[in-house]
This record gives C-alpha cells, structure tokens and sequence, in this order.
C-alpha cells in the first residue's frame, strides 16, 4: 500500500494556488482524499479535509462542507488528538466555517472551546493563536458585538505586531488583514476617523510589496468606510481596485465578487446621485454628506454588505470571510439578563477566580458550562421562566478519577461561594427537578439525563434515545474544557449515527403523512375538532423533528421537548441556509382555531346535539376542511419532499410523505451494510 506524501500535497496545492489555477482545486483536493483512503492514512485525510473545507468555504458552498466538518470533527476524537495543536486547529476550522454558514451559536462554541486547548497546545505568541483572536473577533462582529470584537482584533495585533515576528511576509499580510477587519468594527461605531487610519494603513502594507489577495479586502474596507464619510468618488475607485484583484485570484463566479460588485454599485448610485444634486440648483445641500449619513444610520447587517474581506482558501485556520448575512434574532427579557448570560458572568467572577486561587494544580482538569433541563439552558428563559430553578450557578464537571481525589472539597467550595449575584438570588429549586448546578462527574451528569454515562457505541442503541432527551443532554453552553473530557462525551451525543437519523426521517414522514395529511381531513368530515386538533400536534412534532433531523443535529442540535419546540423551530428558521426554514409559518397558521373550521362549525361546538359522525359518514367526500387547512398542510409537505430530493433521499415527486418512506430506508439500509462491511 502506497503512503500518502503529505508534504508533497501542500507544494502541489501551493502552487495551484500560486499559478492561479483555482479551477484544478477542487479536483485535486477530491483526488487526494480519496488517495487518504486507498493508503489508509487517517492523520493525512484530516488535513486534506481541513483544506478541503478551507476551499468549500471560501466558495460559499457550506451545504457540502457541513457534513466535511462532522467529519473532520469525528476524524480528530477517533485518533485521540484532543491536547493537541492539531485538535485545536481541528476545532477553530469547524468554528470557521460555521461562521461562515452562519451558524453563530455553534460556532461561538468551537472556538470557545479552541481558546481553551490552544492554553496548552499553542504558544502565547503563536500565529495560530493570533488567527484564532482575529476569528473569534469576527464572529462577534458579524453578530454586532464590536466592542468584544475590537477587544480580540487588538489582542490579535498584539501577538501578531511583536518585532520578532512581524518582519515575516506571512504575518505581515495578517497585521494589514487585522487592520481592515478591525477598521469595520470602528465604522460600525461611527469612529470613521479611526477606522480610515485603520483600513489605509492596511492598504498602504499591501501596496508596499505584499502579494495576497487579503489586498482586496483592504481596499473594499477603505471603500465603504469611504462611502461613509460622505466620498462616493474615492469610494468607487478602491471598490474598482478590490475587484481587480478579486478577477484574477477568485474569479468572477465567486460571491465574494458578486457581493463587491454589489457594494460597488452602491457607491456608484451615491455617486451619481451627488452629481446630479450638483448639476440641480435645487437638489438638496451636501448631498455627499447625506449618502454617508444614510449608510451609518443603516443596521448593521446592511452596513456589512459594503466591505468584504476573505482569505486565500489554503488556510483556513485564517480565514477573514465578510458575508452577507442576517444575525439571527436571539430571546432578549426585560433586563436583557438570561439564564445563560447569569451563568457565563458567575463563572467569570465568582468560580474561576475561586478555583485558581484554591486549584492551581488541576484548574486545567475542571469544565465548566450550564447544560441540562431548563429554558434557560436552551436560552429560552424569560422573567416568567424566573419562578423556579433560576439564579447564580454553574456546572462543574470531573473525570471519575478527578470526582475521588477532590470532587467533595470543590464541592463545598462552590458551595460557599456568593448566593446572592448581579441582584440574582439565591437560586429558587423546584421539588423533584434535582441537582441542576454544582460539582458532577461527567458519566453521572449524563446518565441523570440520558440513562447513559456516554453515547451508545452500538447504533441500535440510539433507539432508546428520543430527541428531547438528546436535547437536553447537548444544549446550553460550555465556558470551559481545558481537558476535553466533557466536551468528548457531550458531542457523542450530537453524533446520531446516520442510519439512526435515517431511521428517525422515516419514521417522522410516517407520522406527519398520517396525522396531517391522511386524518386530518377524516377528523374533518366526523366534525370532530379535538381529534383535529391531536392530528395538527402530531403533524407539527413530526415536522418540527424533520427540520432538526434534516440540518443534522451535530450543527444543529436535537428538537426540544414540546414546550420549547416551536421556539427551537423559530429559531432554526431565522438561520440562513437551513433547510425547511419556510414550514414554521404555515405550522403556527394551522394552530390556529380558524384555520381547521369544517363546514358544519355548530355540529363541531355543539357535538352532543348533532349526530356529526353519522353525517360526515354518510356522506363521504364532502368539503368540511378548512380548504386553506389543506393548503398550509400541502405547502409544508413540498417543502419537505424539496429537501429529500436536494438531500438525495428521494427520487419520487409524489407529495404524500409516506411513499417517501422506502427511498429512506433504502439509503438507510445502505448505510448499514456500508458500515458492516467496514
């Protein structure tokens, strides 16, 4: 068995790039994956998929990179490379390109997850970590948290500005790359002054011998901070020279040329509108200012739309992508203070400051997070949810070994810490919910959830599992996990095995063809509205499961347990790129009282007067449902069929969801014999 020359696949992918041979990528990528495989070279495969997933990104092709970062993420456990550089790079690509999917609460999670390995497996002064720094600083700037953003571009600058390292032309480009991103943030404030000082410092380093197409980015950020400060002109001429060097290093069937392109327009319609105002002796005044003004007062995911930056695709671990995109839409209560937000501040100043001072030793053995039952660890919490279980607190998770030899002193010592926290507290316990914060061994934290101390290895196994459960077992968030012991465990449990979410897919299009489109309208014509009214509750559960079990639930997460489910479908629909975000509206309208009125209204209010079933019997066919009942129904359903076939699950155009059913567990059966055969 010939071995995989890793070292040759970086040359040769460098100089695809070097030539500007971007159309042979992709080929030799897939070529050298499959060549991973043929020498059995896991360790080569995982870097072959890092880049592969580097190149997919930079393409804006997130849907087949999703399943690539599953992969790369299953890839790293199974060699057992947690405490490594590699892992930590693993994890900071997988956040990268849910970022760019935008994805942002499970990407804010990977690379909070990544800040705590690279503490033991990247040098303080490291260029990784200065690239990490600049990532996560994106993240918060495409989610309009510009201060936390400025924070971690300027750390990013610090690492990266040190003399030792800055005479480097690689680390150059990423000094001139930090720049710019971090002049967005600026703009984003209405600093334009700074931000301009910023974004032209950046340009002025590419024009002074650097050759990267990060040179691109830099002038689009001078360009809108430009737009900004009311110079339409000037404006116009760097979006020009950005997209110059886009042409020739991306090409023009990237989007990042199409968004620059759009950005340009933009300009060149302020520009046009200036100078018509100036040739019109009763245009309005300072019509340059104005155009400025107007961007500034936009928000900010439409501010965004005028700058791109976006790195070169053999480095994903750096990557500076700007996106259009539309944040999603977070729960805010009253004094904008969740569950989760209390618990991340307590960490902070009360539990980590407690176990450096007493645990110096083993502080690199303790997770921490708020995971488990409870709306606030779905982030679903508001000042009604504050009755019972609410208030300072976190979960402090430990090895077994780690439990024996200190669990109980830690134990008593979170216990003494504050109960009374940020006008919170002390905590309110409900009977019967158990012991939700604290000191937990990780197998014991799990097995109180699940009935598992960690996922089953034999897939027959999930069968057991029902996804509320999973839910509850992999939301919240982790603050913490410098060992990786917890984090190890939690994303088994994201890991449904592919047959078993095929297995689930079938099933759940049993149930939504049966209960929604099967007899519901049977309900209908006996009149009898509480049995309509089960049939839309098991229609919308089997659809809500279906949008989870289709996006994947290891980028997703798992469907809640009743209450919470359409809140959890409301916000999987505000994502962009997910599938079935169209079937929450028709759900909520099918919920509606008037949406399922049948014909004869009276007989259905009024059953013990009317002899409904009789008549509905005796006269089959008739129209007693709500015909825009059927067409709310309907429409779900051909969105669903739309993402089997996208998905390859189907090859049927039939909208009844059971014919679906065989084409699914065919692939399911596939998959099972793939695997024993393995």
């Amino acid at each position: 068995m010939e071995s995989f020359d890793i070292d040759r696949f970086h040359r040769d992918l460098d100089e695809l790039f070097a030539q500007h041979r971007t159309t042979e990528v992709e080929q030799f990528l897939l070529e050298s994956l499959a060549q991973t495989d043929e020498a059995d070279d896991a360790q080569a495969r995982l870097a072959v998929l890092a880049e592969l997933i580097g190149f997919y990104r930079s393409r804006g092709r997130h849907q087949e990179n999703l399943p690539l970062v599953q992969q790369s993420l299953e890839l790293a456990l199974s060699l057992g490379l947690e405490g490594t550089p590699e892992f930590t790079n693993t994890l900071i690509n997988a956040a990268t390109e849910l970022r760019a999917a935008h994805q942002y609460e499970q990407a804010e999670d990977l690379y909070h997850m990544a800040m705590e390995s690279a503490k033991s497996t990247l040098a303080p002064d490291s260029h990784e970590l200065a690239a990490l720094h600049n990532n996560l600083a994106l993240l918060y700037q495409e989610t309009n948290r510009h201060d936390a953003a400025i924070d971690e571009f300027t750390t990013a600058l610090q690492i990266l500005e040190n003399p030792a390292r800055a005479a480097s032309p690689d680390t150059a480009v990423d000094i001139a790359s930090t720049h710019s991103n971090l002049a967005l943030s600026l703009a984003a404030q209405g600093k334009l002054d700074e931000a301009y000082d910023h974004a032209s410092h950046a340009v002025s380093l590419f024009d002074n011998g650097l050759d990267s197409a990060h040179a691109a980015a830099a002038h689009a950020t001078v360009a809108h901070v430009l737009l900004l400060r009311g110079d339409p002109a000037a404006s116009v001429r760097e979006y020009d020279a950005a997209l110059h060097i886009i042409r020739e290093r991306y090409g023009e069937d990237s989007d990042y040329f199409r968004v620059t392109r759009d950005n340009r327009e933009t300009a060149q319609r302020a520009l046009n509108a200036a100078r018509q105002a100036a040739d019109d002796p009763y245009a309005q005044q300072e019509p340059q200012q104005q155009s400025g003004q107007q961007l500034a007062d936009q928000p900010q995911d439409q501010q965004d739309q005028q700058a791109q930056g976006q790195q070169d695709p053999q480095r994903p671990q750096d990557q500076h992508n700007r996106d259009n995109h539309q944040p999603a839409a977070t729960i805010r209560i009253v004094d904008n203070v969740t569950g989760l937000s209390l618990a991340r501040a307590y960490w902070d100043e009360c539990c980590k400051p407690m176990i450096a001072a007493k645990y110096e030793r083993v502080r690199d053995r303790i997770a921490a997070g708020l995971v488990g039952h409870g709306s606030e660890c779905y982030g679903f919490d508001d000042e009604l949810s504050r009755d019972h279980d609410f208030g300072p607190g976190v979960c402090l998770w430990l090895t077994d070994e780690d439990y024996a030899r200190f669990g109980a002193q830690l134990q008593a010592d979170y216990d003494a810490l504050p109960q009374q926290f940020h006008g919170f507290g002390p905590r309110v316990k409900s009977d019967h919910a158990g012991k939700r914060v604290g000191v937990f061994r990780i197998g014991e934290f799990f097995e109180s959830i699940t009935g598992m101390p960690e996922a089953p290895t034999d897939p027959r196994l999930w069968v057991t599992l029902d996804e509320p459960t999973l839910a509850a077992a992999t939301n919240g968030r982790v603050f913490a996990d410098p060992l990786g012991a917890f984090s190890h465990v939690r994303q088994g449990f994201r890991a449904m095995p592919d047959e078993e979410i095929l297995r689930r897919i079938s099933q759940r299009l049993g149930m939504a063809a049966q209960a929604g489109q099967y007899n519901l309208p049977r309900m209908a014509r006996r009149g009898d509205l509480p049995a309509m009214r089960m049939c839309v509750s098991e229609f919308c559960t089997a659809v809500t499961s279906l949008a989870f079990l289709l996006n994947n639930p290891l980028t997703v997460g798992y469907m809640p347990y009743y209450k919470w489910q359409f809140a959890a479908l409301r916000q999987l629909s505000r994502r962009p790129s997910m599938r079935l975000r169209g079937v929450c509206a028709p759900l909520e309208a099918l919920c509606d009282m008037n949406s399922l009125c049948v014909t004869n209204f009276t007989a259905i209010l009024n059953p013990a007067t009317s002899n409904s079933t009789t008549a509905a019997d005796s006269a089959p066919g008739a129209d007693t449902l709500n015909p825009r009942a059927e067409q709310l129904v309907d429409s779900v359903c051909r969105q669903i069929v739309a993402a089997l076939q996208e998905l390859g699950l189907t090859r049927s155009d039939e909208t009844f969801l059971d014919w679906h059913r065989p084409y699914v567990d065919e692939k399911m059966r596939d998959y099972t014999k793939m695997k024993e055969g393995d």
